[in-house]
This record gives structure tokens, C-alpha cells and sequence, in this order.
């Protein structure tokens, strides 16, 4: 950890160069009274921070305008109103398959409680349709189960007993 010729805009304190999860951050020493930081490129140079895009779209619970935020889990809908008013939506993330076990849901993108990438219908828990692969889009010829993507350029069914395969 090195200290930098970089002052904090928050307290006047230098910043200092750090390690987390995420990669390399500046933060300020004044810490824990200022807890002021910076993401920082590979290079080492400052990254700008994303900027909350504002929706048409309204907080059911307010009927103020809702925006695109950022945080540590990626982007999100909130309200413009917070901290007054905390409401907050996921982006769902479509494969553009319809699930094929309810019919009226979609596959969409999702994350486990570890941080993997999972598939599975937005209609949960009516619904309890889920992959580990992404989706091709298309259906198997021989079982109409999804084809998911493998590995080497293939496609593969995503029913355990079918065994059909298809170069991309």
C-alpha cells in the first residue's frame, strides 16, 4: 500500500492504493471517518464511475422515476427518491426462450447465492425450470428440450437421457 499525491475530495487526506475482491481501489487514510474511494483501471488510472441512467419507468411505491444504478452485484432499477423511498428491482437479463416447462414464463439470467451464473424461468416459484448452461435459443429435434451450449464449439440437449449433439 503506497500513498499517493491523490487528496481525498471528501476530507483533504491523501489516498492510498488498496487490494479488495474487485481489484486495485484508491481509498482514503482518513478511514473509518471517511470511507471516500475510487475504482481504479488495470493500468492504475482512475475509472469514472458509472452514472444512474434515468427511466420512463415508475416506483410502484412513490410514482417517482425510476434510473439504472450500479452496485457490487451490477446493475439495478431504484428509486430517485432514496433513502426515502427504498425501493429497488433486478434487471432481468432474457435468453429469448420461452420456458419450456410452465410455457408461460422466460429463461432468464440469474445468479446463486455463490456468484454462478444460472438460467431459469422468471415465473419462480410457480415455476422451478432451471439450467447451469446458456441457452442456444433453439429446441431439441428429437425431445424439444432447450439445446444449451457445450463445450468445443457444440450444442447440446439439455435433457439428461437425450443424447443428441450439434456442431455450432
Amino acid at each position: 500500500m503506497n500513498e499517493l499525491e491523490i487528496k481525498c475530495e471528501k476530507c483533504g487526506k491523501p489516498m492510498i492504493e488498496k487490494m479488495g475482491r474487485f481489484g486495485k481501489f484508491l481509498a482514503c487514510t482518513g478511514f473509518p471517518d471517511c470511507r471516500n474511494t475510487k475504482p481504479l483501471n488495470e493500468d492504475g488510472s482512475i475509472a469514472p464511475r458509472p452514472e444512474a441512467q434515468l427511466t420512463n419507468e415508475k416506483c410502484p411505491e412513490c410514482g417517482s422515476p425510476l434510473q439504472i444504478k450500479h452496485g457490487r452485484f451490477g446493475q439495478f432499477f431504484g428509486c430517485t427518491k432514496y433513502p426515502d423511498c427504498k425501493y429497488i428491482k433486478n434487471i432481468e437479463k432474457e435468453t429469448g426462450l420461452a420456458c419450456p416447462a410452465c410455457g408461460q414464463g422466460k429463461v432468464i439470467e440469474k445468479r446463486s447465492r455463490a456468484g454462478r451464473t444460472f438460467y431459469a424461468c422468471n415465473q419462480y416459484p410457480k415455476c422451478k425450470y432451471a439450467l447451469w448452461a446458456k441457452p442456444t435459443g433453439e429446441k431439441c429435434p428429437d425431445c424439444q428440450s432447450a439445446l444449451v451450449f457445450g463445450k468445443n464449439n457444440t450444442a447440446l440437449c439439455s435433457n439428461k437421457e437425450c443424447k443428441y449433439k450439434k456442431e455450432l
